[in-house]
């Protein structure tokens, strides 16, 4: 439960308070995630679990049904989760989502076609634009920013900015350039 309230506080650092906070379909859609994720995971005793599952069942159907927002509870995903606009997201059940991620809608996190296993595995913060695909087996490395409508179909390097169909980096992490280490003679000698 810890990674909701991580949910929550991102939500609040935003600017979300009160009913404006908890009647976003958003926080809904995350809320029964987490709840389903946490069935998933605890699998608690079966006069509890069954009605826990009948509750789920018809929370999740609403969410898929209703809010178009289908994050299947065996995803892994991080705390801190934001969702701008809700409906169209769809996210694999072996994806893995890292912390802070902002995913925006009609957005796809999901297994190749023809055969070919594997889902998406994402770094911390990283945005998603509206309409982006991401496919197969591939890693997407912190920092990452996807645009709108992008289809990403091989791995990512940290802190990248990627566009196009397929995806192409048009900008990557600026390089940190490191002082260099002096010695405590070194700094006696130049004062």
């Amino acid at each position: 439960m810890s990674n909701f309230s991580e949910d929550i506080a991102r939500y609040k650092s935003m600017g979300y308070k009160g009913k404006q906070l908890w009647l976003n379909p958003a926080i809904w859609a995350i809320t029964i995630y987490r709840f389903g994720n946490w069935l998933y995971k605890t699998n608690p005793f079966v006069l509890v679990r069954v009605p826990l599952k009948v509750v789920y069942f018809f929370a999740y159907m609403f969410s898929e049904v209703v809010m178009e927002m289908c994050l299947d509870p065996q995803a892994t995903i991080g705390g801190g989760l934001y969702i701008a606009h809700i409906g169209g997201i769809h996210i694999n059940p072996q994806a893995i989502v890292g912390s802070n991620c902002d995913i925006a809608h009609r957005v796809t996190i999901g297994a190749s076609a023809m055969g070919r296993q594997g889902s998406p595995v994402l770094g911390d913060k990283v945005y998603i634009g509206t309409g982006a695909t991401l496919v197969g087996k591939i890693k997407i490395g912190s920092g990452v920013k996807i645009a709108a409508n992008t289809l990403v179909m091989t791995n990512v390097p940290d802190g990248a900015t990627v566009m196009g169909v397929p995806g192409r980096i048009i900008m990557r992490a600026p390089k940190t350039v490191q002082q260099p280490v002096l010695s405590v003679a070194e700094t006696t000698d130049a004062k």
